[in-house]
């Protein structure tokens, strides 16, 4: 009983900071350690190496017909700019967390757009895991 309270507790605390998304039960989060939507931009972290996840993600694009503008990355970081087919620009920004996480950074037109940034997310996460 101690132990149910002090997780409650501690999911507690998260959403009350802010991370309310920081915390998956279930499968349908299966590889992402956690996401959240701060001022415009969807912040989310792969359970995925560096690579694997630029890879997932250019072939995500591609099949939501997104047309890679730009695209460039080193060892520990990288963006790809995309375009829409309503002409909307989508960026996505790239960190090398550990070995075996990757946090993408998605934001979708200028101001953000959180349903198509989730979107975007969800696709990353088929390409890596299914």
């Amino acid at each position: 009983m101690i132990r149910i309270k002090t997780v409650i507790c501690a999911l507690l605390c998260l959403t009350a900071a802010g991370c309310t998304a920081m915390a998956f039960l279930g499968g349908a989060a299966v590889g992402v350690a956690g996401y959240k939507y701060y001022e415009g931009s969807l912040e989310v972290v792969y359970e995925s190496p560096f690579m694997e996840t630029w890879d997932a993600t250019l072939r995500a694009l591609d099949r939501m017909d997104m047309e890679v503008t730009n695209k460039n990355h080193d060892l520990t970081a990288g963006k790809i700019s995309a375009m829409r087919s309503d002409n909307k620009e989508v960026k996505l920004s790239f960190k090398y967390r550990s070995r075996e996480e990757t946090v993408v950074s998605i934001r979708v037109g200028i101001l953000g757009d959180e349903r198509a940034s989730d979107a975007i997310k969800e696709e990353i996460r088929k390409e890596i895991f299914e």
